[in-house]
């Protein structure tokens, strides 16, 4: 039975995932060597410590697909470590410095030798996988042998051969789209538009035309409409020019720019009505820094390759086109970014107007507030964003063909009315009402054949404002005209002083309540008995008493002693 894996799926991932997404080929080199030793242990091809076999892949003994997988990795690896020595040898000649490595830098021919020698693995692994691979993993072998033998036809500077290899191995793997799965479309794609941009760099510095290579394209079913355009997309419109990229980092860039979701994040942020909290204010920004970064990326590049073009060659015209069309799209992007900032910011003022409002009335006292004090937002913090708003849009205007577009002008008469909007709010929370009006109509008047959607957006706000200031004061007209009832209207204009009230004395006026200290023993109460029923009361009843008790109290004494008792 034949062996079937995917090559080229299993040969990306391997890049993706171990250094070659940064680009560090000594990372890549690095695991490479440790996965073919893992690799050589598993099929028993390592040798014992003290005897030594040459032990190789043949079309005898390759029976598992692992074994394809060595060889592949054997090319590999050979590629990484020419890669990891031109850096060096380019990091060397950029610096010109005695501050050497260890081992001395490698000659400038050094890496050749090691794409030489990925070739030659290629070449192996192909022969074994015609006699023991299907007919799919056959075609990828012979793809990977092409772009391999193209890569060190570029080292050795033949491009004219290095064009037909790519061209060989694109025209293999667009073959392989027509029977492929939904995972290996997408890589497939990916080889297909990597070895274009190789095709495109070996025409430019051949000198050939490069509108007249027009490769046929893949029919992206699997992909979305919006990625299909976009990963396909090799060419530039820019003041009715159409712009070819030849750079594969610039082109690169721009994929990733374009794939980064910030239009739909923002646009389901900004459905929401109400103040826009902290963190998802900032991951939109975070998604539009990500953007600019891209095309400060393609930006920088595209500025290297017009630094090395020839003077007054075409190629350095395009080149400075491209320049033009990349610093507008960073304009518009660093535009849109203020306008959301403006948008939030904006929505936080009205929260807060809203907030102080009803925490100065009674009648909504207990209510809870939209908005923590530490979002309040003043009207002219909105003024200040929009003022950054039309510095961008004065970036634009100073790229040739720019000044006077009809989508430019829009965005400029977007900042002048988002100004005037709330330098009229600021009028109203100062109670100018009169200049706070003509701010209002003064924006209207902008916006009034806006199309854009922030244009349409501040129209309605102006409007509203203009109708609710025009309400207020036809009520506050009807409340002047209306008669007050008598019993509310004061007998005097003048502050009275009250006549004959009697003050509290000063005591009293110190110290509303004073302490009171009471004696217990002072206040003890007898409970009435027999005996204190009858005591007199009156100061003569009680000399009385006392006389009669102490008579009473002799006579007993003299009968004690006596022992008499008389009868009468």
């Amino acid at each position: 039975m034949p062996i079937e894996f995917d090559l080229t799926l299993f040969l990306k991932e391997t890049q993706l995932q171990h250094g070659l997404r940064a680009e560090d080929y000594s990372r890549y080199h690095e695991y490479l060597s440790n996965r073919l030793a893992t690799l050589r242990k598993q099929l028993h091809f390592s040798n014992e410590k003290k005897k030594f076999l040459h032990k190789e892949v043949t079309k005898a003994n390759a029976t598992d697909e692992r074994h394809l997988m060595l060889l592949a990795l054997y090319s590999e690896r050979c590629w990484a470590a020419a890669e990891a020595q031109l850096e060096k040898v380019q990091q060397a000649k950029i610096a010109k410095d005695s501050t050497k490595d260890d081992g001395g830098i490698p000659p400038t021919y050094q890496y050749r030798k090691r794409l030489n020698k990925a070739v030659k693995w290629c070449e192996k692994l192909t022969l074994i996988a015609q006699a023991v691979g299907s007919t799919r993993l056959q075609q990828e072998c012979q793809a990977y042998e092409a772009e391999s033998r193209g890569r060190c036809a570029v080292s050795h500077g033949l491009l004219e051969e290095a064009k037909q290899c790519f061209l060989k191995a694109r025209e293999q793997y667009f073959n392989l789209l027509k029977q492929c799965s939904d995972s290996q479309r997408s890589v497939l794609i990916m080889k297909t538009n990597e070895l274009d941009d190789r095709v495109v760099y070996c025409m430019q510095h051949l000198g050939e035309n490069l509108s007249s290579y027009n490769p046929p394209r893949p029919e992206l079913g699997g992909l979305d409409d919006g990625e299909s355009g976009e990963s396909t997309q090799s060419t530039l419109s820019w003041n009715g020019r159409q712009l070819v990229l030849t750079n594969i980092k610039v082109k690169e860039a721009l994929r990733e720019a374009r794939h980064v979701p910030v239009t739909s994040t923002k646009e389901k942020l900004l459905e929401t009505s109400g103040v826009i909290s902290v963190g998802q204010m900032n991951k939109v920004l975070d998604l539009m820094d990500r953007r600019t970064s891209f095309l400060n990326d393609a930006l920088a590049h595209t500025r290297q390759d017009l630094r090395n073009a020839p003077e007054g060659s075409a190629q350095k015209t395009e080149f400075q086109l491209i320049v033009h069309y990349l610093l507008f799209q960073i304009a518009e992007e660093t535009f849109g970014r203020n306008i959301f900032l403006a948008e939030v910011y904006g929505r936080r003022f009205a929260a807060t107007d809203s907030s102080l409002q009803s925490s100065s009335s009674s009648s909504k006292k207990g209510k809870r507030s939209d908005i923590s004090p530490a979002l309040y937002a003043s009207p002219l913090e909105v003024v200040r964003l929009y003022q950054a708003a039309s510095e961008s849009v004065g970036e634009l205007e100073l790229l040739p063909g720019v000044s006077g577009r009809a989508d430019v002008e829009e965005m400029e008469s977007i900042c002048r009315a988002g100004r005037l909007l709330y330098l009229g709010e600021s009028w109203r929370v100062l109670g100018d009402l009169d200049t706070s009006a003509k701010c209002y109509s003064a924006a209207l008047h902008l916006v009034k054949d806006a199309t854009s959607p922030q244009g349409k957006s501040i129209h309605s706000q102006v409007e509203h404002l203009l109708f609710r200031q025009i309400a207020s004061a036809e009520i506050s007209k009807k409340t002047e005209l209306k008669p007050v009832p008598a019993y509310l209207i004061d007998a005097t204009t003048e502050v009275g002083v009250p006549v004959g009230v009697v003050p509290f004395p000063p005591d009293f006026q110190s110290v509303p309540q004073k302490p009171v200290f009471v004696d217990i023993a002072s206040t003890y109460v007898e409970y009435p008995t027999t005996a204190t029923a009858s005591r007199p009361t009156t100061t003569s009843d009680r000399q009385t008493h006392a006389a009669k008790s102490s008579g009473e109290e002799k006579d007993a004494k003299k009968e004690k002693s006596w022992g008499l008792k008389w009868g009468w």
